[in-house]
């Protein structure tokens, strides 16, 4: 039994879209496992009919999806729910269970349900009832034509299916905070494609980006991932020779000038980084204003106010973590970098460099990669 959030509260047009697109994504993703698998879907939930132990943490993965549940389906007779409910607690042997009904368009109230249900377990199990802390809880969900029961749930990721909304273009370092930003807007919906600045010999981040971008394609329920590389070391060297407290600021603001065209030419919707405010000198509100104002597209930080030890969790979560901390630091970072740079230096300077020209050069040579997992 597979729930979803978002998508219930849309109105109909939408959420028979939205439904359809969930589907899709789960069905793609039990085929990828090798799972047979027979799908339903009505009264709010999809249904999953199969035998392989391995589904629900296969559902659980998919975008949309807030939980899953491993359920037996019965007649929706007291008798017949009972009688599971009790080979389900022999099974376990628990000092103390609970029983949880609710009812779902069936007849029998859900109090009632509860109280000839459990009184069948006690009498088999001689278990005591404890609403509270019980070392069973035995979930029953009450339909007209049926009733689910199970004891168990698979906490989903959750958000949007992906696919609902438009592509975005994420920048990835090979650090460990972007490919987080980009699961995360993965998470509304938005399928990704990738643009990494390959700043070598400064810094070689090439094996870790690939490999997080490997990762993010598991998640795509079958979707193409593109991974757009642009070589900007000759950028990096002009730049850090002539301004090198403003390195970083005027580097970002050629990077959001470059993400600009390559988000045209991938028709994407935004660009989507890594920032979380004030975790690093270059996050400052000062120098992210000075590295956006005037760039011709929506930029989305689904980080701005994470912590690092929460995305390190999440980063965990997705699986990249253990890829990202092999990482390098940018070599021609300064020791001292602005922390508050002022707009209109940095705007003079970027005339005076032609970073939007040179930006425009740069992406010309871009290299787009196929990731394939």
């Amino acid at each position: 039994m597979v729930r979803y959030g978002e998508v219930a509260l849309k109105d109909s047009w939408t959420r028979s879209s939205w439904e359809r697109i969930l589907r899709a994504n789960i069905s793609h993703d039990l085929r990828a496992a090798g799972i047979d698998f027979r799908m339903t879907c009505e009264g709010g939930r999809i249904y999953v009919h199969t035998s392989d132990e391995r589904a629900p943490s296969t559902i659980s993965k998919v975008f949309g999806v807030v939980s899953v549940s491993p359920a037996y389906s019965v007649s929706p007779r007291m008798a017949d729910i009972s009688k599971l409910a009790v080979d389900i607690a022999m099974m376990r042997s628990p000092g103390s269970f609970a029983i949880r009904a609710r009812r779902a368009g069936g007849e029998m109230p859900s109090g009632r349900i509860a109280v000839e249900v459990g009184a069948a377990v006690q009498r088999a199990t001689g278990a005591d009832v404890d609403l509270d802390n019980p070392d069973l809880e035995i979930f029953i969900e009450a339909r007209p034509d049926r009733a689910l029961v199970f004891t168990e749930i698979v906490r989903g990721v959750g958000g949007l299916p992906l696919g609902s909304q438009s592509r975005m273009l994420a920048l990835i370092s090979g650090g460990i905070d972007s490919p987080v930003a980009a699961w995360l807007i993965m998470r509304r919906g938005c399928p990704v494609a990738l643009l990494h600045l390959d700043a070598s010999p400064y810094a070689d981040s090439i094996e870790q980006v690939v490999r997080q971008a490997e990762v993010l394609q598991s998640w795509m329920s079958g979707r193409r991932l593109d991974l757009a590389i642009v070589r900007n070391a000759r950028a990096i060297e002009m730049i850090s020779s002539r301004y090198p407290r403003e390195t970083c600021v005027l580097c970002r603001r050629l990077m959001y000038h470059i993400s600009t065209l390559v988000m045209e030419r991938l028709r994407a919707k935004g660009i989507v980084t890594g920032y979380s405010l004030g975790q690093v000198a270059s996050q400052t509100p000062e120098n992210i204003m000075a590295e956006q104002v005037g760039i011709e597209a929506p930029v989305y930080h689904p980080l701005i106010a994470m912590d690092k030890t929460e995305i390190i969790e999440l980063a965990r979560r997705i699986g990249t973590y253990d890829i990202s901390i092999g990482s390098q630091q940018c070599r021609a970072a300064p020791k001292k970098p602005v922390t508050r740079a002022r707009l209109e230096k940095i705007l003079r300077i970027e005339g005076e460099l032609g970073l939007r020209d040179l930006a425009m050069e740069l992406a010309d040579g871009v290299e787009i990669v196929r990731i394939r997992r």
